[in-house]
């Protein structure tokens, strides 16, 4: 099974805007506190609105690449936290393709901000060779095993200035390489659809093939029992036993013991049958002559009864003479001119 590539998630307490004075992308000039700064950590509410990571400045926030879950406010500096940040692009912003980033709020009073007595993020671009409005920002840091570095961002008010084209091209590769990932993702997903319908099945199948043996075994276990009634070998009333004793042997280890100067390995099963096999027989099935005397006349005679008929007259004479049952069998069916 193919290893995981290990996750690259985006460094909390990404710095992407400060207090002091700043230009956006319209040319206009806004001046900010640290208490304006404070004042948007503090109304930012994902379930109001949540910001997007997006590639440039797009008009609607599409694509989102990751959210912003939380911002929060040290020394005049506006920190955000993300979540949800797609593998592939966080690979990128570590590879250094999104060097700058710009953050783009709704002003107090527009008809989309959720707090409109303040500024409200509304989304955080990241840029390729195109500046941000604020200058100076830090790239992201990347701390393997250690806290999470911080990056500085540049202010920028809502935009209307479309993407260039290397943004456009990178944001395209970005959507590709996801695409890539989506496709590898369904094709594991039907070939271990596949695997289980197939593990299923075979599943299926090897109990199928498991209850017809037992079923088989059971047949063969009963013929030789009959067989060895009929041969005079058993006792109609001993059938059941036999079977039972056939099928609680067929799984038992084989037995070895010797034989003068040589060793002999048996399975249990098949010295039982055989000891039945060879036996004498235990009585002499036959009929009685039509009309004839004696206690044998009484009985009725063997011929065209059933093991059963025969067992319950042998026991009815075993009761009445006070013999044993191999006796009253025996008397049952024994021929008598």
């Amino acid at each position: 099974m193919p290893k995981t590539a290990p996750t690259v998630a985006l460094p909390e307490g990404v710095e992407i805007f400060r207090a002091g004075r700043h230009t956006d992308d319209s040319g206009t000039t806004h001046e900010f506190s640290e208490a304006d700064v404070q004042r948007m950590a503090a109304v930012y509410d994902p379930a109001k609105r949540e910001a997007p990571l997006t590639v440039g400045h797009p008009e609607h926030n599409l694509p989102a690449y990751g959210w912003v879950k939380g911002l929060r406010a040290e020394s005049g500096r506006l920190l955000m936290d993300t979540h949800q940040v797609e593998p592939q692009f966080a690979e990128m912003v570590r590879a250094g393709r999104f060097k700058k980033r710009s953050a783009s709020f709704y002003p107090p009073g527009h008809p989309n901000n959720p707090v409109s007595g303040a500024w409200y993020l509304r989304h955080v671009a990241n840029l390729g060779a195109q500046p941000p409005a604020i200058a100076g920002l830090a790239d992201i840091q990347f701390s393997e095993g250690e806290a999470a570095g911080l990056v500085q961002f540049s202010e920028a008010t809502p935009s209307t200035n479309q993407p260039s084209q290397e943004q456009d091209d990178m944001s395209k590769e970005l959507q590709d390489k996801l695409d890539a990932v989506q496709r590898e993702r369904d094709e594991l997903k039907t070939a271990r659809e596949k695997a289980e319908r197939e593990r299923d099945e075979a599943k299926t199948q090897v109990t199928s093939f498991a209850e017809q043996q037992k079923k088989d075994r059971h047949a063969t276990y009963v013929s030789f029992a009959e067989t060895q009634i009929k041969a005079g070998k058993l006792l109609p009333k001993d059938k059941d036993m036999a079977v039972a004793t056939q099928a609680a042997l067929a799984d038992a280890e084989a037995v070895s013991f010797s034989e003068g100067d040589t060793t002999r390995k048996v399975a249990p099963l098949q010295w039982l049958q055989s000891l039945i096999a060879d036996a004498k027989p235990v009585v002499s099935f036959g009929e009685f002559a039509p009309g004839g005397g004696g206690e044998g006349a009484e009985a009725g005679g063997a011929k065209g009864k059933s093991d059963a008929e025969i067992d319950k007259a042998a026991q009815a004479y075993m009761r009445e003479k006070k013999v044993s049952y191999s006796e009253a069998v025996s008397h049952v069916t024994s021929f008598t001119s």
